[in-house]
C-alpha cells in the first residue's frame, strides 16, 4: 500500500516536465542581464534569467535565441551550459536548462514591457528569485574545479600547496587530513581558512554539523553516513556553503533534504585512494547528474581535460585530489 507521500511521489514522477531554455546573458563587461517580471504575472516583480519554453524537436541554441529575440530584440553567439535543474512546482514541473551566453548583438530592450537591468556579479544576492532560479544563481557562483588537499607531513607542505592552487586560480578547495587528530585538524583549519579567504576562496572543511557555528567555518562537506543523521545541519551566514558526498540516487535525494547547496557524486573513475570502489563511469556519472536539483561535482579519477565532459553532461564541473595537488 503506498502512503499519501508515496502517492504524491509518483504524481510528480508521472508529471509531463515542460523543457525551458533559460540564459545568463554576460556584457562584455562581466554584468548579468535580469529581467524583472511584469506585476501582473506569476510571480510578479520577482527578477529572473531571461528564457522560455523549447519547442518540440528544437535545437537548445536556436530555442534560447528565439527566446531571446522575442524578450530584448537580441541575438547571442557564444554558448556554454551551465546546469540543467528539474524544478516541481504545485501545478507543473520544469526542466531549466541553463546556458551561460555571450556576444550579444543588439541593444536589449524589455520587449514585453519588462523591466530589464545590468547587475554586477557580486550583487546578485541583493535581488529576489523565483525559487528554481535560486540554484542557478549558485551554480553562477560556483567554480569548476574543487580542489581536495592531499596527504602532507609537515604544515609548510599544506600551506605552500595550497597557496600555488591558489595562485593557480583554485577558489574552492576542501581541507581533508583523516589522519590528524581532530584538535590539530581544526587548529590547521582555522589558520587555513584565512590564507584562503584572503585570496577570495572559500575552504570547506569536514567533521561535526557544530562546526557551522564557528565564525572562520565557510563551509562544511558532509558525508555520506551524515546524510542519514535525524538531525540537519544549519547555516549560520549566507556565504557558508554546504556540500555532499553522493554515490547513488538515494544519497542525492538525502543531501537535497540537508539543503545542501552543491554533491560531488564518484567515483567517476578507479583512484588509488579507494582501490575497491566500483567506478560509475561517465554514463552513469551523467544519468545521477541529471536526478541532481544542485550543483554537482564528479569525483574520482578527475583531471583537467574531464572538465569539459562533466560540463557538457550536466555537471558543474570536477572535484580531485591527485590533478591540483602535485
Amino acid at each position: 500500500m503506498i502512503d499519501e507521500a508515496g502517492i504524491e511521489e509518483v504524481m510528480v514522477e508521472k508529471r509531463k516536465v515542460v523543457h525551458v531554455a533559460v540564459a545568463v546573458i554576460l556584457g562584455d563587461d562581466g554584468r548579468v542581464l535580469l529581467a524583472r517580471r511584469p506585476e501582473d504575472k506569476h510571480m510578479g516583480g520577482l527578477w529572473e534569467f531571461p528564457g522560455g519554453k523549447v519547442e518540440a524537436g528544437e535545437d537548445i541554441k536556436l530555442a534560447l535565441n528565439r527566446e531571446l529575440r522575442e524578450e530584448l530584440d537580441i541575438e547571442v553567439s557564444v554558448f556554454s551550459p551551465l546546469i540543467k535543474i528539474r524544478h516541481d512546482y504545485p501545478d507543473k514541473s520544469v526542466l531549466l536548462d541553463t546556458w551561460v551566453v555571450s556576444g550579444i548583438q543588439g541593444e536589449p530592450k524589455g520587449n514585453e514591457g519588462q523591466l530589464i537591468q545590468w547587475v554586477e556579479q557580486d550583487c546578485l544576492n541583493d535581488y529576489e528569485f523565483p525559487e528554481a532560479n535560486k540554484v542557478i544563481l549558485r551554480a553562477l557562483q560556483l567554480p569548476d574545479r574543487y580542489m581536495i588537499t592531499g596527504h602532507f607531513e609537515e604544515k609548510e607542505t599544506l600551506f605552500n600547496r595550497v597557496s600555488t592552487a591558489l595562485d593557480n586560480g583554485i577558489r574552492l578547495i576542501q581541507f581533508r587530513a583523516h589522519w590528524l587528530e581532530e584538535n590539530e585538524y581544526l587548529r590547521l583549519a582555522q589558520e587555513l581558512s584565512g590564507v584562503v579567504q584572503a585570496a577570495g576562496g572559500t575552504l570547506i572543511i569536514k567533521g561535526d554539523f557544530s562546526l557551522l557555528s564557528e565564525p572562520w567555518c565557510h563551509g562544511l562537506h558532509l558525508t555520506s553516513r551524515q546524510l542519514t543523521l535525524p538531525t540537519k545541519p544549519e547555516k549560520r551566514h549566507v556565504d557558508q556553503l554546504l556540500v555532499a558526498s553522493c554515490h547513488d540516487e538515494q544519497q542525492i535525494k538525502d543531501a537535497e533534504a540537508m539543503a545542501v547547496d552543491m554533491i560531488t557524486v564518484s567515483p567517476i573513475k578507479p583512484t588509488s585512494s579507494h582501490p575497491q570502489a566500483i567506478p560509475l563511469g561517465f554514463e552513469q556519472a551523467a544519468n545521477l547528474t541529471d536526478v541532481a536539483k544542485v550543483p554537482v561535482f564528479w569525483l574520482g579519477g578527475m583531471g583537467l581535460g574531464d572538465i569539459e565532459v562533466a560540463c557538457q553532461s550536466g555537471a558543474q564541473g570536477i572535484a580531485a585530489i591527485r590533478s591540483f595537488w602535485k
